[in-house]
């Protein structure tokens, strides 16, 4: 299996979670067989989409549009068998830069085709890959993921075999927590082989790296300690 990972957190590596999660998900992957790779969209350019649809109309599957998207971007998403989807949870969902990055897959779209029994608009090409959605979220609250998995449910369809969601992300490099952490870590990778190798992640791995870090009275009180220190965004 050839997987893209495509990172959208525009943080460094020693800082980011949405890093760290990603890279605990792509290493079980590898452990299963799989070869995988990470672009981080913060170094590619990706302009807005302009609502033309010329995509659709006039350049059948691809933007009249050139730039990082329409001449590397693209081409990957559609050549991988599977894409793992990497973005921070910024106001209730995904941020803008993913955003952008998804409103430019208009082109991968068929207006004219049967809609899916999963929803959506079809899609122009035969071979689509499989998707994998990874968010990250400092709060404690999992409900934080609702916006963003009806989103990509609402444009991935039947094309999403798995969603990887970790709030209270921000303890997970925090020394006290390292016990639980390495579960949940652990699990992450887990997850990831399990997608190489069943197409799907277990509920028993998704609740193990789903769990709680401490009650969520604990981490409200350490998260405002956190952030009254200034500690980086």
């Amino acid at each position: 299996m050839n997987i893209l990972a495509l990172n959208s957190s525009p943080r460094d590596h020693e800082t980011s979670k949405t890093e760290l999660v990603l890279q605990k998900f792509l290493e079980g992957a590898r452990r299963a067989g799989a070869t995988a790779e990470t672009l981080y969209l913060r170094n590619y350019k990706i302009n807005h989409c302009l609502g033309c649809y010329d995509c659709w109309l006039k350049t059948p599957g691809r933007c009249i549009q050139k730039d990082d998207m329409s001449e590397v971007l693209f081409d990957r998403y559609l050549a991988a068998d599977l894409v793992v989807v990497a973005s921070p949870i910024y106001n209730a969902t995904m941020n803008a830069r993913m955003k952008l990055f998804v409103e430019r897959t208009l082109p991968l779209m068929d207006p004219l085709k049967e809609p899916a029994e999963a929803g959506g608009v079809p899609h122009r090409f035969e071979k689509m890959p499989k998707v994998v959605t990874l968010s990250v979220c400092g709060f404690w609250d999992p409900a934080m993921f609702q916006a963003l998995s009806l989103t990509w449910r609402m444009c991935l369809g039947k094309d999403l075999v798995a969603e990887i969601y970790r709030h209270s992300s921000e303890f997970l490099s925090i020394p006290e927590f390292q016990p639980q952490a390495q579960v949940i870590l652990d699990a992450v990778a887990q997850a990831g082989e399990e997608v190489v190798l069943q197409g799907q992640v277990s509920p028993g791995t998704m609740a193990t790296l789903s769990q709680d870090l401490a009650p969520a009275d604990t981490l409200a009180r350490l998260l405002r300690e956190f952030w009254s220190q200034g500690v980086g965004a």
